[in-house]
């Protein structure tokens, strides 16, 4: 039933997403009305959905999910009644949802249509590039990364699962990352000002730096047979090139917004991945020392972007807030220092 009420917010979520981002469409003459079906982002939105919730139930019904730990949920009449009226229920909202997607493209396009004079001339050779929207050049990535945690889940063993995150994953993104900065090293020309520039370089180097950290953090943990956080691991670098993404590539005010908020989820994953892989710390860790101050100190600086953004002018001037990103990367990395040596202890 929680897998249920989650998946529920989700979807509406992505409803709420979608209806926010549309745009009408204006019309090309007078007294035309335009109107479009769904748009390609809200498509994208629903396969994200969909390869989470398909993701998510491989894994649980998997050997190390937590289904498969629980009590044999099949021996019981009443459950599989249950899972059997749930699987009706999801065909059915299915159903619904591919009835809802037919009608609303045979409605789009326009109401009505005046008469347009013929051209001309005849039309070029050459046709004017197409610019190809960013979801669908994600849409790529995202079939092979659920394509990777299914040949995990499905044919390899723990050992050689962190063989491969720990020899291939982690190497080859950190390699990426490397040529992403070198890319952006190499701009002469930017449409965005010299201290959004350096706002970028601030935390995305930040942002190579951790994930530097975190593959010696898997290293050092030994894995082998007793790995069991390679989801944990493939979100995290997930997460990294989509922020990273985000941060470097697109023009708007809320990229920075993004950037702190991937920092307070930082320290999330760090427990759940100790917590998956039963990492035991020593009792005489002092807070200091562990992930709370980094926590604390990313919501700070995450409510103080939110305080900036508010401001009128924000996306004018940038000088504060990269004095404000500066001293809350110094004061970071100051925590680094302070954690490194008790933990390693």
């Amino acid at each position: 039933m929680i897998a249920i009420a989650v998946v529920g917010v989700l979807a509406f979520l992505v409803f709420l997403v979608s209806r926010y981002l549309r745009r009408p469409l204006g019309a090309a003459a007078a007294g035309v009305q335009a109107l479009h079906g769904p748009r390609w982002y809200e498509f994208l939105l629903a396969l994200i959905l969909l390869l989470a919730v398909v993701v998510l139930a491989v894994w649980q019904f998997s050997a190390d999910g937590l289904l498969a730990q629980a009590v044999d949920w099949r021996a019981d009449d009443r459950a599989i009644l249950f899972f059997v009226v749930m699987l009706i229920v999801a065909g059915l909202g299915l159903v619904a949802f591919l009835i809802y997607l037919i009608a609303e493209s045979s409605r789009a396009g326009t109401v009505a249509v005046e008469p347009v004079a013929a051209p001309t001339a005849e039309p070029t050779a050459s046709q004017p590039a197409v610019q190809t929207p960013s979801g669908v050049r994600l849409l790529g990535l995202l079939l092979l990364l659920a394509a990777f945690l299914l040949l995990n889940w499905i044919y390899l063993d723990r050992a050689e699962q962190y063989a491969l995150v720990l020899r291939l994953l982690y190497p080859a993104s950190l390699a990426v990352a490397l040529v992403l900065l070198f890319d952006k090293a190499s701009r002469t020309w930017n449409v965005k000002g010299a201290t959004e520039n350096l706002r970028e370089w601030l935390l995305g180097d930040a942002m190579v730096f951790l994930l530097f950290l975190g593959f010696l953090n898997l290293q050092r943990d030994g894995g082998g047979e007793k790995y069991a956080s390679m989801f944990w691991d493939v979100l995290y670098v997930a997460l990294f090139f989509v922020v990273f993404w985000l941060l470097d590539r697109k023009l708007t005010r809320y990229r920075f917004l993004v950037v702190h908020a991937y920092f307070i989820a930082l320290p999330i994953l760090l427990l759940i991945w100790r917590a998956v892989q039963g990492v035991v710390l020593p009792e005489t860790l002092s807070w200091w020392s562990s992930v709370w101050p980094f926590f604390f100190l990313a919501i700070i600086a995450l409510v103080l972007e939110v305080i900036i953004l508010l401001l009128p002018g924000s996306g004018e001037r940038q000088v504060i807030p990269t004095i404000k990103d500066a001293l809350y990367l110094v004061i970071y990395g100051v925590l680094l220092i302070v954690a490194i040596p008790e933990a390693a202890a």
